[in-house]
């Protein structure tokens, strides 16, 4: 498990927010266009494991920002991915930390620390049941990361 710099995996910004859609990159690798495009606008951070990546974009949304996490194979197929944020909430990505072989924690929205664990395969899940509150994932049977938090409600300034 190691993080990957941005000279090796990064974004460019192909479709800006707008009224009508979320921003979406294109991933490159070590300056290559892959054709590979994501919802998202700012890569956070890439971490490599087991031979895929693990990258954390976010959608560049003054007070609603939302995390996007995305574990890609070697090749850039998606097999997992999940996000994390809700209305009106308001996150920064900081605080990673790298725990081998599998666990990393991070800081995002709710005053929490995010524990993301790697799985080395599939996993069957339910949909829609089994992740804190504030994370969303597409319908799927399967999964190849958990992902722990207890979010703290949000306070007006």
């Amino acid at each position: 498990m190691k993080l990957i710099s941005p000279s090796e995996f990064s974004l460019k910004l192909v479709r800006p927010l707008s009224d009508q859609t979320m921003p979406q990159s294109e991933i490159v690798i070590r300056g290559e266009p892959t054709g590979t495009l994501i919802d998202g606008a700012i890569l956070e951070a890439t971490v490599g494991w087991d031979g895929c990546y693990l990258a954390f974009a976010t959608d560049d949304i003054p007070h609603e920002d939302t995390l996007r996490i995305y574990l890609f194979d070697s090749h850039l197929k998606l097999i997992d991915s999940a996000t994390l944020g809700g209305m009106y909430s308001t996150g920064s990505f900081n605080h990673l930390e790298l725990s081998p072989p599998n666990m990393l924690s991070f800081a995002f929205i709710g005053d929490t620390t995010w524990v993301l664990e790697l799985l080395g395969r599939e996993e069957l899940a339910l949909p829609f049941i089994g992740d804190p509150e504030g994370v969303s994932r597409p319908f799927a049977f399967h999964r190849r990361f958990r992902i722990y938090g207890q979010p703290k409600p949000e306070t007006g300034s």
